[in-house]
């Protein structure tokens, strides 16, 4: 490791030497929320045969809703329904499933593009780089503010505050789907197409909701399609605060949207021969948890797919240099342009499973529950009789169709004594893993690392 800070632009940022970690297996019982009525916007054109693509249109997203089969982390083949953004068949062998990151923007277009801000510097393997060495704390460093764009993963939509957000859904399969936006309606409704008929079109057009993580899926027969992979995430920023949280909320470096998703075979397997799952008669037991698409050791990077490997670290893997925080404030540094704050993580479940997120290293801050603001000073109990407020979490608690928005602080470890801070010589690396037994299981487990690039 380089342990002067004018090297540190030289770096080899190489982290399959990197130490991984794992977590322990086993099988537990998957949660079953009860499915909340969408309040649907009327389509503003009549459903129509679906040809097999449409020609695009300006400030238009369209998504194919597709089936197929993907590959597991075990390399079984397990079938799956998603919206793409091409149509494709059942055995395609590269369905497309899960649409590539889009943005749109307050100018009315619509970008595809898998970082944000656009035309922000691109972090050297997602990691940001830091401004220069905090002289007045060794080890530590000055971190740009407003500076580093961030990767997002597949099924995301990023949109800025200002936008009309256009969609048109394309069914091409044999039921009736849906399309649906959870919360980003008037007083934090739902807003859908409605019922979507085999071989049908319809449009949805709203106006972009507050700054906040919403999830889109097809609520039909929940969570069952939701679970075979009709989900995604919007992540609503305004344009003038592309580094906050929300205007007047907390700065971040950079931020991670970890995605949560649990896979249950026999469901799909029941859905690809023509039957209709009933979830209170066979019972979900998921066998693959994702993170962003990810399960196992692809989540941790140790493929022999470089390409692979790089995506998942540089959507997944939170990463950046030691700083000071300032917890009270998450804002500017003792110098002019550098920053106090961390990292944010936006933990995003459209599962069924409750997770536990548990990080080492550091306590998690969370800053908002289900895109709304809380308070520092007094906080609420939800109904599973958390209590909810700004506040230090060891584990953070995610619920199915729950988000939450943490600052991941990258501060000096409490425990650290000045000896063994001062004298490391390799990147520290930390895993997270869940503390809830379903996402431990056989198949692939919701496991991640987090990790610094170090030097005195």
């Amino acid at each position: 490791m380089t342990t002067q800070a004018d090297n540190l632009g030289s770096r080899d940022l190489k982290r399959a030497n990197l130490l991984k970690y794992g977590a322990a297996a086993g099988l537990g019982l998957a949660v079953l929320s009860p499915a909340r009525p969408a309040v649907a916007a009327q389509p503003r054109a009549a459903q129509v045969r679906a040809p097999m693509a449409v020609p695009a249109t300006l400030g238009v997203l369209d998504l194919y809703i597709n089936e197929g089969y993907l590959k597991m982390v075990d390399d079984s083949l397990v079938y799956h329904r998603g919206f793409g953004t091409s149509p494709t068949h059942l055995k395609d062998a590269n369905p497309n499933l899960a649409l590539s990151p889009v943005v749109f923007t307050a100018a009315g277009t619509v970008v595809e593009s898998r970082s944000y801000p656009l035309g922000a510097q691109l972090p050297p393997a997602g990691v940001p780089q830091p401004a220069s060495a905090d002289g007045a704390n060794p080890g530590q460093f000055m971190i740009r503010r407003n500076y580093w764009a961030s990767y997002f993963p597949k099924r995301t939509i990023i949109a800025e505050v200002g936008s009309t957000l256009r969609f048109r859904i394309h069914n091409r399969l044999a039921k009736e789907h849906r399309f649906t936006i959870h919360g980003a309606g008037p007083g934090g409704s739902d807003v859908g197409t409605g019922a979507i008929a085999p071989s049908a079109t319809a449009e949805l057009e709203l106006a972009c909701p507050p700054p906040g993580s919403y999830i889109f899926s097809d609520p039909s027969n929940a969570p069952v399609e939701r679970v075979l992979g009709l989900f995604g995430a919007i992540v609503v920023i305004h344009p003038n605060h592309q580094w906050d949280v929300a205007p007047g909320l907390a700065a971040f470096e950079r931020q991670w949207i970890w995605i949560c998703h649990d896979i249950d075979p026999v469901w799909a397997e029941m859905e690809a021969t023509g039957k209709t799952v009933n979830p209170q008669q066979t019972k979900a037991v998921p066998r693959y948890f994702t993170l962003n698409g990810r399960s196992g050791y692809e989540s941790l990077a140790i493929t022999k797919d470089t390409a692979l490997n790089l995506a998942s670290e540089e959507e997944t893997l939170i990463a950046g240099f030691p700083r000071q925080v300032d917890v009270r404030q998450f804002g500017e540094g003792t110098t002019l342009g550098t920053l106090r704050g961390g990292q944010l993580v936006r933990l995003i479940n459209p599962g069924i499973v409750h997770h536990q997120m548990h990080f080492h290293g550091n306590h998690i801050w969370l800053a908002r529950w289900n895109n709304r603001e809380l308070s520092r000073d007094d906080g609420f109990v939800d109904p599973d009789g958390h209590v909810v407020m700004q506040q230090w979490e060891d584990v953070a608690e995610l619920s199915p169709m729950h988000v939450k928005d943490c600052i991941l602080p990258m501060k000096r470890p409490p425990d650290a004594v000045d000896q063994v801070w001062l004298a490391r010589t390799t990147d520290w690396v930390y895993p997270m893993h869940c503390h809830a037994e379903p996402s431990q299981t056989a198949a692939g487990e919701c496991t991640r690392e987090d990790w610094w690039p170090t030097g005195p």
